[in-house]
């Protein structure tokens, strides 16, 4: 393997480091990514964005459901057309 595609290929499996955030009001250092932004214990705001990525934000349930019944209903449809053709 090249080195470029190593380089890259460690660019993708890393993970962004968490931003912490200390709180001027108690000193209690924290990652606001998993409090909504708030302190946890005095419910100071961080001056950050702690919006979720896009995907993290979509309830996967419905989507993941109606794709497993097209795939039931299209391998439904191939076994009978295998059953009538043989």
């Amino acid at each position: 393997m090249s080195e470029g595609s190593e380089r890259r290929g460690r660019l993708l499996l890393e993970r962004e480091r968490d931003v912490r955030v200390t709180c001027p009001n108690d000193g209690w250092t924290f990652a606001p990514r998993y409090t909504d932004g708030r302190c946890p214990i005095d419910g100071w705001k961080a001056p950050v964005d702690v919006a979720p990525p896009r995907f993290a934000q979509i309830d996967w349930f419905w989507p993941t459901l109606i794709a497993m019944a097209v795939v039931s209903i299209l391998m439904g449809v191939l076994v009978v057309l295998a059953y009538v053709r043989a």
